[in-house]
């Protein structure tokens, strides 16, 4: 009796410590690639996405995405890495130097069936000590919950013939894109491997195709990503709100710039998400004026037109304000004239209009 009790004991006991020890290795990955935030969006939702696509696709078909190219922007030292949005929003892989296949139906590749497969690069602690911690291949397929995870050097020694598709759509990524020196299975190295197998198939490319989807599947929001948007406009709001507490006339505007990117990364924001726009007197008029050296005068507007970008969803809102914190009658006639349109152009927007 008391050995079928012990047995029962240890079968109930069994899930949880399996549970745990996944948890625990999991939660081991995520410190292994530094993962600080917990409202990145989920495996669950780049995996649907990818379904989505799916279905838009036809039969016997492969869509291929390209990460973003790193920037150069002086001698040995490269801008910010912002991932293509496209390429996150499949894959949530924020990594240079990486490629995805999605296929319609399971395709063998390395001897498995598989749905997606991303070649990347793998984990190297002597570079990660510059650039920081990567997911690697492993980190690939358990956090993000790809299908198959390839090292990005052994894409051109794969025997994955495109021609065996029907169907082939690509992004296209028409900035330059830089060799890596010394470094084999980079973007660039990807790129040229991937058009060698696609000059082969070129009557089987269905250029175009995949943004139109891309914007198709963009345009409905999943509650995942409206609270990203609701997070990246509240930052927002709240720098559009401090620069009219603290502006005054002597400041320039680039301490305006400076207040309002405060608040950005004060809040979590990875980033402004474009060149934050404060234009003053002549400068207001500009509408993408980014140089911000312009000191201010007493009667100067000044335009604030910014958003914050948070997990790469960007808000922008835009306001015109009074540097000494009062319109003149002339402005502030101009200013409800305007609002008075943008209100009236509000009312009118109902489902099914256009």
């Amino acid at each position: 009796m008391l050995d079928k009790i012990l047995i029962i004991s240890i079968l109930l006991v069994l899930p949880i410590v399996a549970q745990t020890q996944e948890v625990a290795e999991r939660q081991l990955d995520n410190n292994s690639i530094s993962i600080y935030d917990n409202d990145l969006l989920s495996a669950d939702f780049h995996s649907g996405r990818r379904e989505e696509l799916r279905k838009r696709m036809k039969s016997n078909s492969v869509a291929i995405f390209l990460a973003a190219p790193v920037r150069n922007r002086s001698n040995d030292v490269n801008f910010e890495y912002h991932q293509n949005p496209n390429f996150y929003y499949f894959t949530g892989l924020n990594e240079p130097h990486a490629m995805i296949m999605i296929f319609k139906e399971p395709t063998e590749v390395n001897g498995r069936f598989i749905k997606d497969v991303v070649f990347m690069q793998e984990k190297d602690p002597e570079t990660e000590i510059w650039d920081g911690k990567r997911y690697g291949t492993s980190g690939a397929t358990m956090i993000l919950g790809l299908d198959m995870a390839l090292e990005n050097k052994v894409f051109h020694e794969m025997e994955l013939d495109l021609d065996q598709f029907d169907e082939i759509y690509v992004q296209n990524i028409h900035d330059d894109i830089r060799d890596v020196p010394f470094k084999n299975g980079d973007l660039f190295d990807l790129k040229a491997k991937l058009d060698v197998k696609l000059n082969k198939v070129k009557s089987k490319q269905k250029n175009g195709q995949l943004s139109l989807w891309c914007a198709e599947l963009r345009e409905i929001k999943t509650d995942e990503e409206l609270n990203l948007l609701k997070k990246a406009i509240t930052i927002t709001c709240e720098a559009q709100r401090e620069i009219m507490r603290a502006l005054n006339p002597s400041m320039t505007e680039y301490q305006a710039e400076a207040v309002v990117e405060y608040i950005f990364k004060a809040n979590g924001a990875e980033y402004p998400g474009f060149p934050s726009i404060l234009g003053s007197g002549e400068n207001s008029c500009i509408l993408h004026y980014t140089a911000s050296r312009r000191p201010m005068n007493k009667n100067d507007l000044l335009v604030c037109d910014i958003g914050a970008e948070y997990h790469g969803y960007t808000a922008d809102v835009t306001r015109t304000l009074p540097a000494n914190g009062k319109y003149s009658y002339e402005q502030e006639t101009i200013y409800k004239v305007v609002l008075e349109a943008q209100q009236a152009g509000i009312d009118v927007c109902k489902k099914g209009k256009n």
